[in-house]
């Protein structure tokens, strides 16, 4: 065989290694691209729950203050804030089911 044709079949073949390799590269990026996503969307998600417990907590806050003028009361007496209250514990329960998540163990 002369240098031409080894030439012309060195350049197929790195050809086709190549579209192999391509193709192969594509779908490792394409997979990964996918377990980032998931990643970034559990964190957003934990992100906007974190967000919703600092507003009941502010929320608590607010109602704790308006209490503590006299006559004061006892804040655990109060329907709002126990109601506020199961609801952070709500937020923190689904929380704790992402960070499983995120983390791989759910």
């Amino acid at each position: 065989m002369g240098f031409w044709e080894n030439v012309k079949e060195g350049l197929k073949k790195a050809a086709e290694e190549g579209w192999v390799i391509v193709k192969e590269g594509a779908k490792v990026a394409a997979e990964k691209t996918e377990k980032m996503a998931k990643i970034a969307k559990l964190r957003y998600q934990i992100y906007t729950l974190h967000r919703e417990a600092e507003k009941r907590f502010a929320e608590i806050g607010g109602r704790v203050y308006d209490m503590a003028n006299p006559p004061c009361e006892n804040p655990f007496s109060d329907a709002e804030i126990k109601r506020v209250i199961e609801e952070i514990r709500q937020i923190e329960e689904k929380v704790q089911r992402l960070q499983e998540k995120l983390h791989g163990k759910g």
